[in-house]
């Protein structure tokens, strides 16, 4: 690892190398173990080269995004963790934005916005980064990403970049291309969009901001919402009509505000919230028969 150290910090002086970094820092659940090694590299371009670089000394890679939508173990992960956090949005024409895969999903809600371009005001308020929310499709309030977005660019484990083409990409509900192909590494998107007043927008922005405030337990970490909606149902209202709002292993906790979600209430580890995800989908098996499908990325 020590000789890995060395070709980065010399051939990519200016990505941030640390090693045995505890990962809880970098989630918004709050939990997770040390990398091995953390990478954070400052400018996308540098990305490529390091998956190049990586790719030869055979190294185990994690990429990370916002950390908004994941598990990580309490006892850490080996091997690399690479932190996709760069990148900002511009127009690239009447009615595209083109935008880094580390752009927070808020931030380029609000530059659609203040650019009179409507579409990704479901967004505003959704943590994490677009190339995470590209990954799972996100979407809120009758939007999602599939909607908008027309191509994306990629780098797979050799540092080779290409462009794919958003029927290439697999979209489904909180599904992509990229949940199976691990390999490739978003660095941006080209997303089309439509034109409105950007007052109009913004409204719409706020009122949605509005809602995801009184319903949501915004005031915990938290990784989102739990589980995935089963046809024909809400998995909230499952869970709550089971009793269990409240339930709780450790510091992890079924919020009593939104069953739908799992939240962190203080010191809660990765197993905790595991306890707590397989008895919620066991007792709503038994209750209702439905199987409720965990939303979160688990490493």
């Amino acid at each position: 690892m020590q000789e890995l150290i060395r070709e980065i910090t010399q051939k990519l002086p200016e990505t941030v190398v640390k090693e045995h970094e505890p990962l809880a820092r970098y989630t918004s659940f709050k939990i997770g173990g040390p990398a091995e090694l953390l990478l954070l590299p400052q400018t996308a371009s540098d990305i490529p080269p390091l998956l190049a670089i990586l790719n030869r000394c055979g190294v185990p890679v994690h990429i990370l995004g916002g950390g908004t939508n994941l598990l990580i173990p309490d006892q850490g992960v080996s091997g690399v963790v690479l932190k996709v956090g760069c990148g900002g949005a511009e127009r690239t024409g009447e009615n595209t934005i083109s935008v880094g895969s580390g752009c927070a999903k808020a931030s380029a809600a609000v530059f659609a916005q203040t650019q009179g371009l409507a579409g990704l005001e479901f967004l505003h308020g959704i943590p994490g980064t677009l190339g995470g929310g590209i990954s799972m499709n996100a979407g809120a309030y009758g939007g999602e990403l599939s909607q908008v977005v027309t191509n994306v660019t990629v780098c797979d484990r050799t540092g080779a970049v290409t462009q794919l083409p958003a029927e290439a990409l697999a979209f489904d509900y909180r599904h992509s291309l990229f949940r199976e192909r691990r390999d490739l590494t978003i660095l941006s998107a080209e997303l089309t969009l439509t034109q409105d007043d950007p007052a109009a927008i913004r409204a719409r922005m706020d009122d949605l901001m509005t809602r995801r405030r009184e319903r949501q337990p915004l005031e915990y970490p938290s990784a989102g919402s739990t589980f995935k909606r089963p046809a024909g149902y809400f998995a909230g209202k499952l869970i709550e009509d089971c009793g269990l709002k409240g339930f709780t292993v450790g510091g992890a906790c079924v919020s009593e505000k939104h069953a739908g979600f799992v939240i962190n209430r203080g010191g809660a580890t990765s197993e905790d919230v595991h306890r707590v995800i397989d008895h919620v989908q066991k007792q709503v098996f038994r209750t209702f028969g439905v199987e409720l499908v965990c939303e979160i990325e688990m490493w």
